[in-house]
């Protein structure tokens, strides 16, 4: 407390309870002051009145902790984002004076906004002009907002002018839809969510519009459509093939990856003779219309209704579209539309948190994930659902099961009292011993991994609030293949077959490894490195690219036996190729340079370790170096550092 009460900003704010940490504070320097001077415990212990002095500093300590989260709830409740934030980090923003101090937190109050544009006014007062991304991408306000007075004012004023911006950008992007130039052209205009949710609205016209022709006897309606959307598909995979700059190739990857769903729910629909706007296969797909009465942007999914939350995300990309993302999307919707959470449970890996985040990027809201572990306590959560209960955000508790049985009785009454607010579309309602305000579009989630040690087994009346979904492994091929023309691939198809049936022989043939993991974050990460390795070198047939990432990706973690073996199933599956592995002569000398001078024998086998950890640092986010004790672990990352120290 005393770093806190000391700074001049809270002092001023909380002035009763600066003073009075000031008193306790006397007495505790003089006790300490006269236990070093006579450092004996039995002596200092009988000193008079010591007891009730100590007892004294330790209610006005508790006193002053209560005041202290009284005043940053009572912030939390004017900004409820920061609810998502730590104390810690919520003092060091309300200790600053400096609007700027807002900057490095605004990734956790925001998903995938990396900062605020200040610009200075005439009077010397900061503005806010723009939110920009992690990948760079700009959303300029249209009305500048000024940074001043107490900064859950304003945060509250940036938050309702990025909704406002992002509503007004939406909507000329659906209204200036192909107007003057061909669709790829236009996505250049808008930001990539703006792009996302006009083309989507288009579509859900068009296919309409199909309906209505064959209903009048069109019989060839929806075939010349399909066709119309194989074309779209085709100049946005030729235009992905040119030069552009990351965020317009981010985009067009982004949008591809939704059109490729269009176009086969499309296809679907040839194939099974869908001719009605009523029949299911089309009320269950999540539809977008812009409705000209409310003037709002709403999405439908069977008997559900969704206003769009109009959060800007910056181009933080989508999910590859499966017929079992499609059946977890209707799941939620309709559990939301109940006033129920959804409950997606299956093994890990599977896609569960990313499926309910995927959606909520379709329905522009914020989604909040939580990890949750045995340490949890209701009072923690219990802040969470305040949070988002007033933001109007999605939460995803990651492994629900593995919090205390005793917790999730609490928990739940928590949610049913949510949820009997929602179903009396109350605006504000009792938490907690608090009034707060309440935005309909909160939903909560829960993932579970059944079968795992240390999961305990949901209550029912847990269990009566979410609807279960089960989520079982996806169809890799399918991902694959999306995955790879969307990063420009045109022979998708051939090289997603092979390379699904390379994992499932890798899984099956190669020794069992604690750290083997030949899944979807494996496959994804692989599919990336391929689009860059083909736009590096774009002379390169595909199958070379596909199967060169294939290999430089996965033989770094592979146990010295293991090697052989999947270097020949490689073969085996892109026979008569053969790539030789990019070299990289001024590093491998200067790493035989290392060596050398800490006096450590040349090995090729060592040296190639070093550079197997080059490349993957520059192709993941975090490595881990796993191997017996002194089998040189440390070496290879201290001969890196050295090396590229030297190089530098």
């Amino acid at each position: 407390l005393e770093s806190i009460f000391i700074g001049g900003d809270i002092r001023s704010q909380l002035p009763e309870e600066a003073k009075k940490f000031d008193n306790i504070d006397k007495v505790f320097k003089r006790i300490m002051g006269e236990t070093l001077k006579d450092p004996v415990i039995k002596r200092c212990c009988e000193a008079p009145n010591r007891l009730s002095d100590l007892q004294n500093v330790s209610e006005g300590l508790e006193k002053c902790q209560k005041s202290l989260n009284d005043y940053l709830d009572s912030k939390r409740n004017a900004f409820p984002r920061f609810f998502f934030i730590s104390d810690d980090e919520l003092l060091s923003i309300l200790g600053s004076s400096d609007p700027l101090c807002v900057q490095e937190h605004m990734i956790k109050m925001y998903d995938n906004i990396a900062s605020l544009r200040f610009n200075d006014g005439d009077s010397g007062e900061k503005l806010v002009s723009a939110m920009i991304s992690a990948e760079g991408e700009v959303m300029e306000f249209r009305k500048i907002v000024r940074a001043e007075g107490r900064v859950e004012d304003w945060m509250t004023a940036v938050l309702n002018e990025m909704r406002r911006t992002n509503r007004l950008i939406t909507k000329e992007a659906i209204f200036r839809y192909c107007e003057d130039r061909s669709r790829v052209d236009w996505m250049l205009l808008y930001q990539g969510m703006a792009v996302l949710a006009a083309s989507q609205v288009w579509w859900t016209w068009e296919v309409e519009d199909v309906f209505h022709k064959a209903q009048k006897g069109e019989k060839q309606a929806m075939k010349n459509y399909g066709r119309k959307m194989h074309r779209q598909i085709d100049e946005l995979v030729t235009r992905i093939t040119m030069p552009l700059s990351k965020n317009d190739r981010k985009k067009y990857n982004t949008i591809l990856i939704i059109d490729v769903h269009a176009r086969d729910i499309v296809d679907s629909f040839i194939r099974g003779s869908i001719l009605e706007a009523r029949e299911f296969e089309w009320e269950s797909q999540l539809r977008f219309y812009w409705d000209r009465e409310p003037d709002e942007l709403n999405i439908r999914q069977c008997t559900g209704t969704f206003g769009y939350g109009y959060e800007y995300m910056g181009l933080n990309g989508r999910l590859v579209i499966t017929p079992l993302t499609d059946r977890i999307y209707l799941t939620l919707t309709q559990a939301l539309s109940m006033y129920l959470g959804g409950a997606p449970a299956g093994p890990a890996g599977t896609g569960k948190t990313e499926t309910t985040k995927d959606l909520a990027k379709a329905l522009g809201l914020l989604c909040v994930v939580t990890n949750c572990g045995e340490g949890m306590d209701y009072k923690a959560v219990g802040k969470i659902f305040s949070g988002l209960a007033q933001c109007g955000a999605w939460g995803c508790f990651d492994e629900f099961n593995r919090i205390d049985a005793s917790v999730l009785s609490v928990i739940s009454s928590q949610i049913q009292t949510i949820r009997n607010a929602l179903i009396h579309q109350l605006t504000t309602f009792q938490f907690e011993g608090q009034e707060i305000s309440l935005d309909s579009r909160m939903g909560i989630f829960i993932t579970m991994n059944p079968g795992y040690a240390g999961r305990t087994e949901l209550p029912e009346s847990v269990k009566a609030l979410f609807r279960p979904v089960v989520v079982i492994v996806p169809d890799l091929q399918q991902i694959c293949e999306i995955m790879l023309f969307s990063e420009g691939f045109l022979e998708a198809k051939t090289l997603a077959k092979k390379m699904t049936v390379l994992y499932k022989l890798a899984r099956e043939q190669l020794s069992k490894q604690y750290h083997y993991d030949f899944g979807l974050r494996a496959l994804k990460s692989v599919l990336v490195m391929a689009g860059e390795l083909k736009r590096g070198s774009s002379d390169l047939r595909e199958d070379v690219v596909l199967m060169r990432a294939l290999r430089d990706m996965n033989l770094p973690k592979f146990v010295f036996e293991d090697v052989p073996l999947f270097l020949g199933l490689i073969s085996d599956l892109f026979p008569g190729l053969d790539c030789p592995r990019v070299r990289y002569p001024d590093f491998n000398d200067a790493v035989e340079q290392v060596l050398e001078e800490n006096g450590y024998a040349v090995l090729p086998v060592q040296v190639d370790k070093v550079v197997q950890m080059f490349e993957t640092m520059l192709t993941r986010h975090t490595t881990m170096v796993v191997g017996p004790t002194r089998g040189g672990k440390s070496v290879v990352i201290n001969t890196l550092c050295q090396a590229q120290t030297n190089l530098s």
